[in-house]
């Protein structure tokens, strides 16, 4: 049984980590720590958690404690995980990684360092409906993918944190992107990005932090990826993904249409365009985390279980963060050389 301390009781924790690891067998909550001890209180009794701490340090030294999820705001993070490996803990980490790229690579190395594991909690990758289009992208249905897209929008903030650019590491980018950025990355397969070009603004919440963004990659091969996200959505929410490939394309919406809707075919080749709908047999489509969760209790359990979205994944999109913030900033495209 893997011993699990939460480290954090807001939005995010309660809505997603605290139900993945009281549902997944192989988990036990067995402390939680938060700055609001009230909150920690009412969390360990709707969970039977043991240990309640007001101190994440305090939770980190609990013998009881193998892995320490981190579900806190963004500027804690690092400095979390590493104590927590410092002590010989394995760390879950919520997205982003850190607020900035330098704090990012100080939790991967200390965590190789120390021989202490780190999982990026970023859930696109295990979304069922993106797990089964990356099925039928990797079968060669849309042929050879040259372009993949990202849309995610909300249009109000979880908490007023998120807001301060000190406590967050940015606006809608670092909150927002790292979603769309992940799928790029997922999508990319491993190909390298050479270019980012970002633009942002802020224009419906007063904030210094901006509110909305466009991102555009490009990488070695001359293939496009693109994420559009935002804090300024009026009305609703987007979750929608792309991807077109030379003999297709497809378009999966989370939130208003689960089945992936593919047109496959091209009338410049001279072939029939055929439109297709391809279901999903999970119908809880639209989240990942008791996918995620899961793996990664697989890979705390086996070594010889390859992690889908480790630390080295999150440091990536934290230089992909980072070099976005740099465009923005100068108004020009940045070339990277990682």
């Amino acid at each position: 049984m893997i011993g699990v301390g939460v480290v954090g009781t807001g939005f995010w924790s309660k809505m997603t980590h605290l139900p993945a690891f009281a549902s997944i067998d192989g988990f036990e909550l067995k402390a939680v720590a938060s700055g609001n001890i009230a909150n920690a209180y009412a969390v360990a009794e709707q969970y039977g958690i043991p240990a309640v701490h007001q101190s994440y340090m305090e939770l980190i030294r609990n013998p009881n404690v193998g892995v320490v999820d981190i579900c806190t705001p963004n500027h804690l993070h690092a400095d979390i995980a590493i104590s927590a490996f410092a002590e010989g803990k394995d760390v879950i980490c919520i997205k982003p990684l850190a607020t900035t790229v330098e704090d990012a690579y100080r939790m991967v190395n200390e965590a190789d360092k120390r021989g202490c594991k780190l999982y990026y909690a970023e859930n696109v990758p295990f979304i069922p409906a993106l797990d089964k289009l990356k099925g039928l992208i990797d079968s060669g249905l849309y042929g050879s993918l040259f372009r993949f897209k990202a849309c995610e929008g909300i249009g109000s903030l979880h908490a007023s944190w998120f807001s301060d650019p000190e406590r967050a590491g940015g606006g809608s980018i670092i909150d927002m992107a790292v979603h769309g950025l992940s799928f790029l990355q997922w999508m990319a397969g491993g190909k390298r990005a050479v270019k980012i070009h970002a633009e942002a603004g802020t224009f419906v919440h007063p904030q210094k932090a901006e509110d909305t963004s466009v991102i555009v990659i490009r990488y070695e091969d001359g293939s496009i990826g693109q994420t559009e996200d935002s804090w300024s959505l009026a009305g609703g929410y987007d979750s929608r993904f792309e991807v077109f490939g030379t003999k297709g394309h497809a378009l999966v919406d989370l939130l208003y249409s689960h089945p992936i809707r593919s047109v496959i075919g091209s009338s410049v080749e001279g072939g029939a365009t055929a439109s297709q709908l391809h279901s999903v047999d999970d119908h809880f489509v639209k989240d990942g985390h008791l996918n995620m969760m899961t793996h990664f209790r697989d890979c705390l359990l086996n070594d010889a279980v390859s992690c889908r979205s480790t630390g080295a994944h999150g440091y990536e999109i934290m230089q992909w963060v980072d070099a976005a913030y740099r465009s923005v900033e100068s108004g020009l495209p940045v070339q990277l050389t990682i």
